[in-house]
């Protein structure tokens, strides 16, 4: 009776551990499109700052739960959005106009 416990803890306690590895390693897609008047320059989780035209579209690439997207604006103005865990579509002019729909899940995960 004992080996059979301790089995089912180890089993359980690997079950645990596996859920916890798959849910933090997760990729998520990101595809930025600049919908804004300006040209903004953009980090996800605090990678160096890209350029993206106004017009334009990018690509980032996400792990995890807890993700961050910072903006800054024409006028260096820095706004700071916590990304969703799932693979999503982010629309500039809304995170500058301070929209709830800033952002729009994509349907294919």
């Amino acid at each position: 009776m004992k080996n059979t416990l301790k089995i089912a803890i180890i089993v359980l306690i690997l079950v645990v551990i596996s859920v916890i590895l798959f849910i933090t390693g997760k990729r998520h897609d990101i595809l930025i499109e600049n919908n804004s008047a300006a040209g903004i320059k953009y980090s996800i989780n605090g990678e160096p700052y890209k350029t993206l035209d106004t017009g334009k579209k990018a690509e980032g690439i996400t792990k995890g739960i807890s993700n961050v997207i910072f903006i800054k604006t024409s006028d260096n103005k820095i706004i700071e959005k916590d990304l969703p865990s799932d693979d999503v579509n982010i629309f500039i002019k809304e995170i500058i106009d301070n929209s709830e729909n800033w952002y729009k899940e994509n349907g294919e995960n």
